[in-house]
């Protein structure tokens, strides 16, 4: 049986968790998740099926110091680095690559580094379920979360024929729906939530890429020649300067033909926003998620996030408050996906002194 790698990527820009979230420091290395960063409750949790040295990190070539920190037990050789971002289509692609070295027959899970799943358990049988699909069908197995809002922050899939119970044909899928579209995807019990969690054998992953982004492909398979020369970084700068941005979603999935969807039975959450960790910490009694120092007079329902200081509150209600060195947020929840704009702005501002 091939053995099973875990590919976890984490990069971003930091700009939905601004002023905590920044290009220095993105989400991935936000401890967030009661002390640990998504980064590290992602390693640990894919530890429980995949030990540490088959696990790969992909990240930007800036945050190498980032990950060492959050993960100090990670093989030098395990670290690959990105000059620049370049979406995941591309990360992957520079995984696979270096499992091919490792291992010619090696299978692999790639998956986000930020995302919250609580229910280890039922997520590593929903793993087990894709990855026996994955070597069995020789194809892609992606997994579909039920969902139980009408989100329009989400790429769906919508499933096809059953194959087995709990596994099904994906028949399309669909990016970010607006929001009577996501009404309507609720309503038919047809439509999942797109959890950015696939499975391929490398080789099965490596001839989509070549049939669907041959130019990408091509560009990276340049790397086998130079790989663990002193070539190898500037040849990989040239080649990521070079190629445009893709999703692995867009640029190979809705492609391709034969993927399989696993039906996750378990709770995952993307938490893009601030005011999404109220789906996944604890509240207090006020119904507030409270990070750091805070005092509370008739405030409820609010997300509070301080980095040293006392955050006093009074007759507040649905807030958004975060205060770090780089700056101090306030907004309502229902503006929450504003924060990637303001931060934004921020930078603007910043530079222009």
């Amino acid at each position: 049986m091939a053995t099973v790698y875990a590919i976890i990527l984490a990069g971003g820009l930091g700009e939905r968790f601004w002023p905590l979230g920044t290009p220095e420091r993105p989400k991935p290395f936000l401890r967030l998740l009661e002390g640990k960063s998504f980064l590290q409750a992602t390693v640990e949790r894919m530890r429980l099926l995949i030990p540490l040295s088959c696990q790969l990190v992909v990240t930007g070539r800036s945050h190498a110091g980032l990950v060492r920190g959050e993960v100090p037990d990670l093989p030098e050789e395990n670290l690959l680095l990105e000059p620049e971002g370049r979406n995941t289509a591309v990360a992957i692609g520079l995984a696979s690559l270096h499992l091919e070295q490792k291992d010619p027959e090696a299978a692999l899970i790639a998956l986000p580094a930020d995302h919250a799943i609580p229910d280890e358990a039922l997520f590593l049988k929903a793993l087990e379920r894709g990855i026996a699909a994955a070597l069995a069908q020789e194809g892609t197995v992606v997994f579909g979360i039920p969902p139980d809002r009408p989100e329009t922050g989400y790429g769906y899939i919508q499933r096809g024929q059953k194959i087995e119970e709990g596994l099904y044909q994906v028949h399309r899928f669909w990016e970010k729906p607006d929001l009577p579209t996501a009404e309507g995807f609720l309503r038919s019990g047809d439509y999942f939530w797109n959890s950015g969690i696939f499975v391929w054998r490398n080789r099965v992953l490596q001839r989509l890429l070549e049939r669907h982004l041959p130019d990408h492909w091509q560009s990276l398979s340049r790397l086998r020649e130079v790989w663990g020369t002193e070539v190898y970084n500037p040849l990989l700068q040239a080649i990521y300067a070079r190629l445009e941005g893709v999703s692995i979603d867009s640029g190979v999935l809705e492609k391709a033909e034969g993927t399989v969807m696993v039906h996750g039975g378990f709770r995952w959450d993307d938490v893009g926003t601030w005011a999404a960790l109220a789906r996944v910490l604890p509240r207090d009694p006020s119904g507030n998620i409270v990070m750091g120092r805070h005092l509370g007079l008739e405030t409820k329902d609010c997300v509070i996030y301080s980095s040293g200081r006392m955050i006093g509150t009074v007759g507040l209600e649905g807030l958004i408050i975060v205060e770090t060195e780089q700056g101090i947020l306030v907004a309502t929840k229902e503006k929450s996906q504003e924060v990637r704009r303001m931060a934004r702005l921020a930078k603007k501002a910043s530079l222009e002194g």
